[in-house]
């Protein structure tokens, strides 16, 4: 069983790695250097666009925008797409099929004394078919505006009832299409193991009393990504904005959420 993971590596820098418009994670020198996220879900037929943003502004909506002078230091990053083709391996490069990279070098040879950041650097991938169009690439560019923000916090009320009371059904048909997605995206999955995943999110949850923690409206700062047809949910601080309560220390763990209009209706697509 083959998979294909977006792969982050950073040194001496913070870097954010988005794929065909989504960014899919962040990390900092101060975190760990490398990471991977299954990519299959954001990967879509044809060109397939994977960019490193480094350095981003202090905000998820200015990340591209708040450009400020760095003195020089030794950076570098790499942004990879890479296929796996056997369980259990390290997910390095050296033990996979390295089918895009793009990377971005700051060092001694070459420097000059202060660069503008951010700094985006990106790569294409042709990859046939992969898992068809999503339903998401023809949704609607959206604005952020009075009437969506509404949208949205009646759309987080709604899941956030639905782990206060326990009720995976209702939980179920909000994500119904993030689901049906991740069906095609993951043809191989045992089966009921999305199913097992909603299961142990719940008993999570259901260690609580009170499992949401409230939201901070002035913490929110949502950001269109995917050409504006999506929108991702996080806070100023680029974690996501539902948070569930850790039942046996209360801190917080964040839920991430990407949602788009489809048939007129804004429901969760990732």
């Amino acid at each position: 069983m083959s998979i294909v993971l977006a792969q982050l590596e950073v040194r001496e820098c913070v870097g954010e790695l988005v794929l065909n418009g989504v960014p899919v994670v962040r990390i900092a020198p101060d975190n760990v250097p490398i990471a991977n996220v299954a990519a299959e879900q954001y990967l879509v037929p044809g060109t397939n666009r994977l960019e490193i943003l480094l350095e981003p502004g202090p905000t998820p909506r200015t990340a591209r925008t708040a450009y400020r002078e760095i003195d020089f230091r030794p950076m570098r990053a790499a942004g990879r797409l890479i296929r796996f083709d056997a369980e259990g391996v390290p997910g390095l490069a050296e033990y996979g099929q390295v089918l895009g990279e793009t990377t971005f070098v700051w060092d001694p040879q070459t420097r000059p004394e202060r660069r503008s950041f951010p700094i985006a650097v990106e790569t294409q991938v042709e990859l046939g078919a992969a898992h068809g169009r999503w339903a998401w690439q023809d949704a609607p560019p959206l604005t952020l505006d009075d009437a969506l923000l509404r949208e949205i916090d009646a759309l987080l009320r709604e899941i956030e009832d639905t782990f206060r009371r326990g009720d995976k059904a209702a939980y179920a048909r909000l994500i119904d299409a993030k689901v049906k997605d991740l069906g095609r995206a993951y043809p191989n999955l045992p089966p009921g193991a999305l199913q097992r995943e909603v299961d142990a999110l719940f008993k999570f949850a259901g260690g609580s009393p009170d499992p949401v923690l409230p939201r901070d409206p002035s913490a929110e700062e949502y950001r269109l990504v995917a050409q504006d047809r999506m929108i991702e949910l996080v806070d100023r601080d680029f974690r996501a904005s539902l948070k569930l309560r850790d039942p046996d220390n209360g801190t917080a763990n964040p839920h991430g959420l990407l949602v788009a209009r489809l048939n007129g209706i804004l429901v969760v697509v990732r």
